[in-house]
């Protein structure tokens, strides 16, 4: 998207922290977690084609889960 070098766009992301933490919290599964970041990237950014990413990150929030939750 080009925007990694703006001081301005830091934040970006932001408004979508509360929803994928509160997945996590819920016990989430992947299939779960892949369905709500591909509707993030489809619906808000305009990305299609996202399955695989989002399908790597769901399993790296996973392990994120497991891990601070011990």
């Amino acid at each position: 998207m080009g925007v990694a070098g703006v001081p301005e766009a830091r934040d970006e992301y932001d408004g979508y922290v509360d929803d994928v933490c509160g997945l996590l919290w819920r016990g989430a599964d992947a299939d779960t977690l892949v369905a709500h970041l591909v509707g993030i990237a489809e619906a808000s950014m305009g990305l299609p084609g996202t399955q695989e990413r989002a399908a790597r990150a769901a399993g790296i929030l996973l392990i994120w889960r497991e891990v601070v939750t011990r």
